[in-house]
């Protein structure tokens, strides 16, 4: 039996990861965080064919399923696929199970008054404290390290205002949990509120409001999406960083994945002829030849 048999799912959040996916693909996905969820290192590794035999597929099958699915995934700095959601909840239940163990250690029914010294005795009435005594009451943490409680941090509460509302309640705790992240990393609180405001113009402009295409908030600030409607690059601001040609792959082989889907702004899609994608990196997947020419379209838009 596996160490950890029971894995958590936290519902809205994998409503939001799998949204775009087929069922076919998220059945995949589910499998692939159970094979990950009981492996050393909650990890799976780089290798296709393994990957295939663990889903019951064919190579050919897994290959056209890979794209997408694979989305979720990270690669760490051993080379293998790790999900971060999946990480933090098998840390966390790790931890608890670990500190479990050692209260168990500690513990159990004192020896016997007969064969021991009564004074050191750990169940003797002499070592019990008098109940009649008031004990000290235990603080409550104002922030625990999964779900933080007590006031709104700065911005927090006009972040929630203008949030789009999407097909479940606004996940006040898990949200506000990943503001404080983002905050941690030096993100300001205008930089979120202004990518928010622009997100949820976006939904209202195609309609998406209320329904389940919209991210959950806490997904959102995960993922730091804000950085994708920040204002466009001016004359006056500068120039975006670059980006490694692996990304633009990964981008490339997710927007064709997701049906023509862009999310990563300022910069425009591989089919737009004002495009930021590199040349070269068209050319690989057959998507133009020369920049200021009508470029083939091979996705669906």
């Amino acid at each position: 039996m596996s160490p950890l048999p029971t894995l958590p799912l936290l519902v809205d959040a994998f409503i939001a990861d799998t949204a775009h996916m087929t069922v076919e693909e998220v059945g995949a996905h589910i499998r692939l965080l159970v094979f990950a969820w009981r492996s050393p290192g909650c990890c799976l590794p780089d290798d296709d064919a393994r990957l295939a035999r663990m889903l019951g597929l064919t190579a050919k099958r897994w290959a056209a399923l890979k794209p997408s699915v694979m989305t979720l995934w990270q690669r760490n700095s051993e080379g293998n696929f790790t999900h971060d959601r999946l990480t933090h909840e098998h840390q966390f239940v790790t931890s608890k199970i670990e500190k479990k163990r050692a209260a168990g250690r500690l513990g159990g029914r004192p020896k016997s008054l007969e064969s021991q010294d009564q004074d050191k005795a750990s169940g003797s009435a002499i070592g019990k404290q008098n109940e009649s005594e008031r004990k000290p009451p235990t603080p409550t943490p104002t922030e625990s390290p999964l779900s933080p409680s007590g006031e709104d941090p700065d911005g927090f509460a006009e972040f929630r205002s203008i949030y789009p509302k999407c097909n479940v309640a606004f996940p006040t705790t898990p949200a506000r949990k990943r503001w404080l992240e983002a905050r941690r990393r030096g993100a300001k609180p205008e930089e979120i509120i202004a990518g928010a405001k622009a997100y949820a113009a976006e939904q209202q402009r195609i309609g998406k409001v209320g329904t389940e295409f919209v991210r959950t908030a806490d997904s959102w600030l995960h993922q730091q999406r804000w950085m994708d409607y920040g204002p466009t690059a001016s004359a006056e601001t500068p120039a975006p960083a670059p980006v490694a040609d692996e990304t633009w792959r990964e981008r490339i082989q997710t927007w064709r994945a997701r049906g023509g889907h862009w999310p990563w702004r300022p910069s425009l899609p591989p089919d737009d002829p004002r495009t930021l994608v590199p040349q070269h990196i068209l050319n690989e997947f057959g998507l133009g030849v020369v920049r200021d020419m009508p470029v083939l379209m091979t996705g669906t838009r």
